[in-house]
């Protein structure tokens, strides 16, 4: 309907404007794009459905090439014949129909805005060819990791196990990827940790980006997680997981060879280590953080998501989310400054809120949990007792602890200003009557978080038709908290959301890149274990010498039964020859 109506009538004035054609345009095509979701307002009776299009060149990647042309089009009807054009908007003017636009133009009155057709070579800013300063300057290859024994993690069909962690993967077909009993050592820490929804909220001058309030389930998040790729997307040595899913649009299951990624990976960072120098106890002990990455990423339209579940030896659990991909843009007016920087000639980045939402269904030693906080207070205390001056006070924090009872006191909206650790447990203690507690960890530009009742008819916070109905949401989630169920000694769910403000920069052309972009939240053990699990793996190094008095008569290593790597550096036989320059 768009390109008959719009090309039918309007192809000169788009070849006069942006040197392109909807139709019979050989190379320079001009085609329409949805820039909003189908946006729905209910008011007393009426209800109208109303979706935004911008046309573009047919150019890698069009978002980047905005044009100052964008058409609304009224969808409310079940019939595609009775579908209309309901405005065009162009340099900052309102039309409501192709017609009276061409009126406009024919009488003189069309204010217009010209840019060249973009230019389709291997250069255009907006395509991922290489180019600009190449490096390295001879075509080396980058440091890979290797398994030199084997895997050492295990998957037969879905359930996967890892250093004494053993879970389940699953694709949802509309909410993406999803893990099931989660245990460690036998003892399940989390029954489901699930993504439940990406939502991207976009602001602007432009009605285009102004209404590009994008909640990703509508786009079934599961079918966007294609085969990823090994070397660039996953490590070499990873492997990988497949998903199936039945749509409406084809009748054979839809079948993604390589949804998920499991790999291990040295991350480089040590998980723990000590030197003492000095004494007569000289040692060094240490580990790298060595993980279990369970990886997916799904490509919705302009961005790619990047989901991580990262179990380390130490039986903490690392959720990632990540963005990438391109950005969208709007047609540069000196009104949109206000809303981003400015890119190119005729580019604003807009600005842009990205958040992720989580359901994590905790199990801390059984099913009946309690939730909570423990809060950093500043307080001062009498010091009289090692102070010579009188009515003396000293400055330091305590902590507060608050179990919380009901659900609309368990919504924490992160403040800096007032910290606090989130944990939660069953009602018992370990030996030394300290609750045996997993603490949840939230890092991000914006976060919050909700912890409820389990209830079957509150499975999902959200629908795949969240962007129909603003005033009437199909799934209310506030419902979810504003009934207020007692919470204490129950079965929760909690529920995550993380958040990042994106400002769009020139470093972001043409692609967003990661760094700094990740968001994640863990779950640490607090109390639950007697100390560090991790102190059982044989992935740490002890050094230590054959005479505390005398470093320099040699050195012993223990590496706990492992062969030595064969890929070693020169360290080790530097301290054979030199054993006294570590201690």
């Amino acid at each position: 309907m768009l390109n008959a109506e719009v090309g039918g009538k309007m192809n000169d004035i788009l070849m006069e404007c942006y040197g392109g054609r909807i139709e019979d345009c050989s190379d320079n095509c001009l085609e329409f794009q949805m820039v909003t979701p189908m946006a729905s307002r209910s008011t007393g009776e009426e209800f109208r459905r109303k979706m935004w299009f911008w046309l573009g060149p047919t150019v890698e990647y069009f978002p980047l090439h905005a044009l100052d042309f964008l058409v609304r089009v009224d969808l409310t009807s079940s019939k595609t014949s009775d579908y209309y054009i309901d405005q065009i908007y162009h340099a900052n003017q309102s039309f409501y129909s192709v017609d009276e636009l061409v009126r406009s133009y024919d009488a003189g009155d069309f204010v217009k805005t010209s840019i060249k057709y973009a230019n389709t070579d291997r250069n255009l800013f907006s395509s991922m060819n290489r180019r600009g300063t190449l490096f390295p300057t001879e075509p080396l290859s980058p440091p890979l990791q290797y398994e030199p024994d084997g895997k050492r993690y295990s998957i037969e069909g879905r359930h996967v196990n890892y250093m004494g962690w053993d879970f389940d993967v699953r694709m949802s077909t509309l909410s993406g990827p999803q893990l099931w009993n989660i245990k460690y050592n036998d003892n399940r820490i989390v029954y489901e940790l699930s993504l439940q929804e990406i939502a991207v909220f976009y602001s602007a001058f432009s009605p285009g980006m102004r209404f590009a309030d994008y909640v990703d389930s509508v786009a079934q998040i599961g079918t966007r997680a294609r085969s990823l790729v090994a070397g660039a997307d996953c490590p070499a040595h990873s492997t990988f997981l497949s998903a199936y899913h039945v749509i409406e649009s084809q009748e054979d299951p839809m079948v993604v060879d390589r949804a998920f990624c499991v790999f291990e990976l040295n991350t480089g960072m040590p998980l723990r280590r000590h030197l003492t120098s000095s004494g007569k106890n000289k040692f060094y002990e240490g580990m790298m953080d060595i993980v279990l990455t369970v990886r997916t990423i799904a490509t919705v339209a302009n961005y790619d998501y990047i989901f991580d579940f990262v179990f380390h030896q130490n039986g903490a659990l690392e959720v990632k989310a990540t963005s990438t991909g391109y950005i969208l843009t709007s047609f540069r007016f000196p009104s949109e400054d206000e809303y981003g920087f400015r890119l190119k000639d005729h580019l604003t980045g807009n600005i842009h809120h990205h958040m992720f939402h989580y359901k994590v269904d905790m199990d801390i030693n059984g099913r009946e949990n309690r939730f909570e906080t423990i809060e950093i207070v500043p307080t001062e205390v009498d010091n009289s007792q090692w102070s010579k001056e009188k009515d003396a006070k000293y400055s330091q924090t305590k902590i507060v602890r608050k179990t919380m009872g009901y659900e609309k006191t368990a919504v924490i909206d992160f403040k800096f200003s007032t910290p606090k650790l989130l944990t939660f447990y069953k009602d018992t203690a370990n030996s030394l009557g300290v609750p045996k507690a997993y603490r949840l960890l939230v890092r991000g530009m914006s976060k919050q978080l909700a912890v409820t009742k389990y209830k079957e008819d509150e499975r999902k916070p959200s629908s795949i038709y969240a962007c129909w109905d603003a005033n009437r949401p199909v799934v209310n989630f506030q419902s979810f908290i504003d009934d207020n169920d007692v919470i204490k000694d129950v079965d929760q769910v909690t529920w995550v959301t993380m958040g990042v403000h994106h400002i769009p920069h020139t470093e972001d052309l043409p692609v967003t890149p990661t760094v700094g972009l990740d968001l994640r939240f863990l779950l640490l053990p607090f109390n639950y274990f007697h100390e560090d699990p991790a102190m059982g793996s044989g992935d740490a190094v002890r050094i230590e010498p054959n005479n505390q008095e005398h470093a320099s008569q040699g050195l012993h290593v223990e590496r706990y039964g492992r062969p030595e790597n064969p890929a070693k550096s020169s360290f080790y036989q530097n301290i054979e020859n030199k054993p006294e320059s570590l201690f």
